[in-house]
């Protein structure tokens, strides 16, 4: 794989998420922010387990297959009673530059004044 990738679907109330990492290989499952689940290697399909919280539990399973993607994207696939539904795939933001210091606002008409001095000046020059 090329790069990380993420997945993630809001069930139940709790957020899904599963992201695959580039250079370990590692496949994480996380329930409502929490690492639930992991695997390491580079095996086309990866199978993760865990349980939706709640009474009772509701148990899932999360396949992330690599070679059946597009683009390099890997297929992530969610199973839970009998039913399968496709993870969204959610891209990871890029980073982007910190915030440049904040500049102090410019004057609407300083251009103005600006070309008034230059113009003031040089007429000064010519009739010296």
């Amino acid at each position: 794989m090329a790069r990380s990738h993420r997945f993630h679907l809001d069930r139940n109330g709790h957020s899904v998420t599963v992201q695959t990492g580039a250079p370990s290989g590692t496949v994480e499952l996380l329930v409502d922010g929490k690492v639930v689940a992991s695997q390491r290697g580079h095996k086309d399909v990866t199978v993760l387990a865990a349980e939706l919280p709640g009474d009772p539990p509701q148990p899932f399973t999360v396949h992330v297959d690599r070679s059946a993607g597009a683009d390099n994207v890997p297929v992530c696939v969610w199973e839970a009673d009998g039913s399968r539904d496709p993870l969204p795939y959610a891209p990871l933001a890029p980073r982007q530059a910190p915030l440049q210091a904040a500049r102090t606002p410019v004057h609407p008409l300083r251009w103005l004044r600006r070309a008034m001095r230059r113009r003031l000046r040089h007429s000064r020059v010519r009739h010296r």
